[in-house]
């Protein structure tokens, strides 16, 4: 395994010490990891390798159904789902000494689900772990998460991307990497499970780079274009992508254009953007060396971009949490640009 060390040493020495929560919550950006570290430390303490997909006695692994009529999955976990989780946690563990569950993206499951389960982390059994994977913890009741362990992940750095992808390749026995083949390190942005998904489907990277430079011309262009870009990415039949990883990749492009600047913008330049850098842990977005300032041709400054990227959070937690118009929204972040 690949990256989060610092996370997976936290959570042993606690196992070590016999001082584990009944209750924790994963939280960090989407393909980042936090499902697989999950899996990998609930296998070290029921004491066998586990996938998700694993039957084993003290196990649980939940996510949001499959919704036949759409062929998609479904937008919410249901407090049915929760109530079939509670029951089987309460039972004693069959082989070892816990229960243990995973509750994959957790921020989708409804109020009357976390209610439901509120009851469960207020009188959590003695033998249970449970562990919320969410890409957006936020959405999670505050009661919800005042009763959990927040363990927080982030983007691995450029060093351990290229770790993980020579890695993929000796595991698939293939040759020396091509030249080209390093863009896709460049394209996941730190995420390991996206640069896996490239990895194993290269249509899919395609895909995603289509539409990061799609975006670049959008960005940069006039206004009737960027209405019919917002109509189109919000259209709800849409079978491109997802919105979600469409503003995903509107990230990837402003990361990209600050650490561009910031590698020719001085010091006083960068102090100015400090409060956007200050998160603790690893991002590639930080590597960067500092020299003369010069002109960009991108027409962006350290600021200016730094205040776009906080703009796509607020979005996506607007379209996330809130029953604001897609269209509308998106149309009014691309008329700031």
């Amino acid at each position: 395994m690949v990256g989060h060390q610092k996370q997976l040493d936290f959570l042993e020495a606690a196992r070590a010490n016999g001082r584990m929560g009944h209750a924790y919550i994963f939280s960090g950006p989407e393909k980042i990891g936090k499902k697989t570290v999950a899996v990998e430390w609930v296998s070290r303490v029921v004491g066998m390798p586990l996938r998700q997909t694993s039957a084993h006695p003290d196990f649980l692994f939940l996510s949001s159904l499959f919704d036949s009529k759409t062929g998609k999955t479904a937008r919410e976990i249901t407090v049915d789902q929760i109530r079939g989780l509670i029951a089987k946690l309460a039972l004693k563990p069959v082989r070892g000494k816990y229960k243990t569950a995973i509750i994959d993206r957790a921020e989708l499951m409804n109020g009357e689900a976390q209610n439901c389960l509120l009851k469960t982390l207020e009188e959590p059994p003695g033998d249970a772990i449970l562990i919320l994977v969410a890409s957006d913890a936020t959405r999670l009741f505050e009661t919800v998460r005042s009763r959990c362990q927040t363990v927080k992940f982030d983007f691995l750095p450029k060093s351990q991307m290229e770790e993980l992808f020579r890695d993929w390749r000796e595991k698939n026995k293939l040759g020396a990497a091509k030249i080209e083949d390093k863009e896709i390190i460049k394209l996941a942005a730190g995420r390991p499970g996206r640069l896996i998904d490239f990895l194993e489907n290269k249509d899919e990277m395609e895909k995603w780079r289509a539409a990061a430079e799609e975006f670049a011309r959008i960005a940069a262009g006039e206004l009737p274009e960027k209405f019919a870009y917002a109509k189109k990415i919000t259209d709800a039949e849409n079978p491109e992508m997802d919105l979600n990883e469409i503003i995903e990749i509107w990230q990837y492009h402003f990361r990209n254009l600050l650490l561009e600047l910031l590698k020719t913008t001085p010091v006083s330049g960068f102090e100015r953007v400090g409060s956007f850098l200050e998160q603790k842990g690893s991002d590639p977005f930080r590597e960067f060396e500092l020299g003369k300032s010069k002109e960009k041709a991108s027409g962006y400054s350290p600021v200016k971009i730094a205040a776009i990227l906080k703009k796509i959070q607020t979005l996506d937690f607007e379209l996330r949490a809130t029953n604001a118009s897609p269209r509308l929204s998106v149309e009014n972040f691309l008329l700031g640009l």
